[in-house]
């Protein structure tokens, strides 16, 4: 084979090679996620959470997340009690989809909160609970949430102010996982596992952060 025929047969595939690598971009681009190759069909990381109030000197009471099917008890979350006014950051990336204030009744207060989205498995919402006596203070304390519906925060950005209205004031932190309460306490980081437990020591309310949820707990 002479020395013309060989640049024709190399620059001919060459030309095959890189045409079909373009293709095959253009196939995956355009593939529905279910038919993505597995390891971009993994599920979404869970997420890991800063302690979220900042000024743990108002802490004066730590409550556990307790899902107890058999004697029907249920707290969904996990309370941070106050004496004054508690600053709230963003214990990871997530976006801001809602906020309201509403009556609860069963407290009989007023109280203020906003959920966030983290990623497609998971949600946080975080309920400030400042113990208003009247829709007054309660848009009050809702306006001390200075974040916006559609909002993108960063971990560790202020996301709000709970304020004391009265005792009992406090936050109501509860993460969900495909729309099921999970323990935030086991997606705590190290740093925040240790402020926690240290806090628990003196103020928490029972034996562990967690009661009876070995399956719930689990990521």
């Amino acid at each position: 084979m002479n020395r013309k025929w060989k640049i024709v047969i190399i620059v001919f595939t060459t030309i095959v090679i890189i045409i079909g690598s373009i293709m095959g971009i253009i196939v995956l681009l355009n593939l529905p996620d279910g038919d993505l190759p597995p390891s971009q069909n993994d599920p979404p990381e869970a997420p890991i959470l800063l302690f979220p109030v900042e000024n743990t000197d108002v802490l004066i009471t730590l409550d556990a997340f307790i899902w107890d099917n058999v004697s029907g008890f249920l707290h969904n979350g996990i309370d941070f009690g106050i004496n004054d006014t508690a600053t709230i950051i963003a214990s990871c990336n997530m976006t801001c989809n809602d906020k309201n204030l509403f009556y609860n009744e069963l407290g009989g207060h007023w109280q203020a909160g906003a959920s966030f989205t983290i990623n497609e498995d998971y949600e946080l919402f975080v309920a400030f609970e400042s113990f208003a006596e009247n829709e007054t203070f309660g848009n009050i304390q809702l306006d001390a949430i200075i974040v916006e519906i559609g909002q993108v925060v960063t971990q560790g950005e202020l996301i709000g102010n709970l304020l004391y209205h009265r005792a009992g004031a406090h936050i109501h932190f509860m993460l969900q996982k495909n729309n099921e309460p999970v323990c935030p306490y086991q997606y705590f980081s190290a740093d925040a596992k240790s402020i926690f437990d240290n806090l628990w020591v003196q103020i928490g309310t029972s034996s562990i952060p967690c009661n009876n949820t070995s399956l719930i707990c689990s990521h």
